[in-house]
């Protein structure tokens, strides 16, 4: 004999009956099981909270008693007016023996046949702004020198201009000063006058 098609709708039900029936909620297909999730986790969050709480308050109540028993155990003490008029000796520091002396580039009086060149411009007035330029970013190095524009013709290219630093009575300063520009990275050649 075969088996109707309406023997199984019973057994299904059974089924899902002993299946669900342990569970505590229903589930909605239009919540799904998430808010008696959610419901669980907030009532454990405050139990939680409320049992930190409780543990903190004792606490703070243990450490105002030991504070006040501590301040009975505190002596007071006053300083005399004895006290208070003796200044600290002052220390003078030793200077060291083997301290590095930091090098320092020569400082030059604006007179002699040596400069040196620190860039080159296309106009005029650029070249006004970079030497303006090359004193607020060497202020060591270019104090003592004055500018000096000199115009150069470079064939193909056009008229350039050289801003010249000047102020070197010989190469050697000029070289030492050329040393300490390229030491901070400015392009710097000692020149002839």
């Amino acid at each position: 004999m075969p088996i109707s098609r309406y023997f199984y709708t019973p057994v299904l039900a059974l089924c899902l009956s002993l299946t669900l029936g342990g569970c505590e909620s229903v589930y909605d297909d239009t919540k799904g099981w998430g808010v008696d999730l959610w419901e669980d986790i907030k009532k454990g969050s405050k139990q939680a909270a409320n049992s930190t709480k409780k543990a903190l308050d004792s606490l703070a109540e243990s450490d105002d008693s030991s504070v006040k028993n501590s301040n009975d155990q505190i002596e007071k003490t006053e300083l005399s007016a004895s006290d208070n008029s003796k200044e600290a000796p002052k220390i003078n520091p030793a200077p060291l023996k083997n301290a590095e002396k930091i090098a320092q580039p020569p400082v030059i009086k604006a007179s002699g046949n040596y400069a040196v060149h620190l860039s080159s411009n296309k106009s005029k007035q650029n070249a006004e702004k970079e030497w303006t330029d090359l004193r607020n970013a060497f202020p060591k190095e270019t104090s003592g020198l004055s500018l000096k524009l000199k115009s150069i013709k470079i064939t193909g290219k056009g008229t350039f201009y050289r801003v010249l630093g000047v102020g070197f009575g010989n190469k050697s300063d000029a070289n030492k000063a050329c040393e300490a520009f390229k030491r901070k990275k400015q392009y710097c050649m000692p020149i002839k006058l």
